[in-house]
């Protein structure tokens, strides 16, 4: 029985390392980027600190979460910009955008932020 299992076996299916652990990829930076957005709710100006922070950590380390976190910081100063100019009615908007971005994020498909004025190049 024993002849018959290493038989069936061969060298090249058993894996020469351990599968490593799973690490947070690129694509969950950006997820936690976007959720961090409704930390406006709670904090004031959380909506822009909030990303900010994370930014600034990830920048130096991960070419995505760079391009990512000024995408979303340039949406929501944009948007900041537009709620105050539209005296609150774009509130609203940049809510149903941000929700839309979350669920992009979180299914790792490509979201493009509408109406966002480039800040930071």
């Amino acid at each position: 029985m024993a002849r018959f299992i290493l038989q069936t076996l061969q060298m090249s299916d058993i894996p020469s390392s351990p599968p490593s652990l799973p690490t947070p990829s690129s694509t969950n930076w950006r997820l936690y980027l976007e959720l961090l957005t409704l930390s406006g709710f709670f904090i004031p100006f959380g909506h822009i600190l909030g990303p900010l922070v994370l930014w600034l950590v990830k920048k130096d380390t991960d070419a995505v979460a760079d391009l990512e976190g000024r995408k979303v910081l340039n949406f929501n100063l944009s948007w900041t910009l537009w709620g105050i100019l539209s005296c609150g009615l774009g509130f609203l908007v940049w809510l149903v955008l941000v929700l839309i971005a979350i669920i992009k994020a979180a299914n790792k498909t490509p979201f493009k932020h509408p109406l966002t004025i480039q800040f930071l190049k």
